[in-house]
This record gives C-alpha cells, structure tokens and sequence, in this order.
C-alpha cells in the first residue's frame, strides 16, 4: 500500500530525526563542555565526541569522530564507534540517508556496533524498496544472536529507543509479509512502551493494525 508507506516512512523520518535539531543545523542551545579539553588517545576522543553529540553539538560532533577516523593509533572498535558517530551527525545535520555509507563503514570494524545497526535499518527503511527492507531485518535481527529477541540501549540519545527498534523491526516483517513475527515484534515494542500513548510506537501499531 503506497499511503501506508509514505506514512510510515514520514513517521520514521521524524524517529530517527528527533527534536534535537532539523537537518541542516545544530541545536541552539547544545553544550560543547567536552571541547578544549586534553585528550588522550582514540578512545578518549570518542568519548568527547559522543558528548558532545548527546549535547546536541553535531557539528562539533563530527569534528572530533573526525579525528578518530584520520588518527594513527584508532583500533578497529575506535573507528567502528567513531564510523557509528559521524553516521549519526549526518542523520541529525542533512537526513536519514546521508548516514548510510559510515554506518556500513562502522559495521566493517565491528559487525556487533549498535548504534550503526539501528542507524543503518532506519535509514534503510526510510528508502523504502524492497530490497533495502529485506537488509534491514538482517541487519536488526543482528542486533543479537537469536535474531529479534535483542535489547537495544540508547547510550548516546540517537533519540531511537528499545521499543522503536522492535517497532522498526515489526513494520519490515509486515512488508516481507511475515506477519507472525510482524505482529510479534510489535507485542514486544507494545511492552517495553510504557507510555503507548501518541508515541511513535503507537503510532506504528497503527498503521499496521490498519492493513488487514
């Protein structure tokens, strides 16, 4: 159903966006508290600039994962985390999409990053063909070993909780047409969902519920 798609996917787009900021800016009022400060090594760095983003800096953000990804001494998981980070400030500045290609970058150092794994599947299902739709339940069935049975933590406020992810997840079996694990997935995001009340998941159950 195109209507149910096009309504689908403008709802993810407000998801994964937040209302930290509109693409194509900052938040006004994001603290940079982490900028100026000594810093030792990549990993430290990355810490900076999760920070930062948390704050809302995603300019400034993308700045320091920067510097991660041209240093000489970023392991595999440091690029993978700062891969993941630059995806994101993408996301949050230009757009679901402009976060595709650092997202599978940070997938390349480490298959397990989270953050790039639901970054990745929201972008993908915002694209909205098939076949993005199929990669995308790989990819957040890979969130864990027993494919949909994972918890995901926000740990950086991406702005995409637990529930939204399963939300995510049920909304990709609906157009696979599995509707078993669709209905599924949605039961779980039901739960963990403790407002179910106007949130984005409610929103989800009820564009699915709509389709017979």
């Amino acid at each position: 159903n195109p209507l149910i798609k096009i309504l689908f996917c403008t709802l993810l787009s407000l998801l994964i966006l937040g209302c930290g900021a509109a693409p194509g800016g900052d938040s006004l009022d994001g603290a940079n508290s982490d900028l100026g400060l000594p810093l030792s090594g990549a990993a430290e760095n990355n810490r900076a600039a999760w920070n930062t983003f948390s704050d809302s800096s995603f300019s400034a953000a993308k700045t320091l994962f920067n510097q991660t990804i041209g240093s000489g001494d970023a392991t595999a998981h440091d690029l993978s985390e700062a891969y993941a980070g630059r995806g994101w400030t993408e996301v949050k500045l230009s757009g679901s999409s402009h976060g595709i290609s650092d997202f599978r970058l940070a997938l390349e150092k480490n298959s397990s990053q989270p953050e790039a794994r639901v970054g990745l599947a929201g972008a993908l299902i915002s694209k909205g063909e098939r076949s993005d739709i199929d990669e995308a339940v790989t990819v957040l069935e890979g969130l864990s070993s027993s494919a949909g049975s994972f918890s995901f933590v926000d740990r950086y406020n991406v702005g995409v909780t637990n529930a939204e992810a399963h939300a995510m997840l049920a909304y990709a079996y609906f157009v696979q047409g599995n509707r078993a694990k669709s209905d599924e997935q949605i039961s779980i995001a039901r739960d963990l969902d403790s407002q179910f009340s106007g949130t984005p998941v409610d929103q989800i159950d009820e564009i699915l519920s709509f389709i017979p």
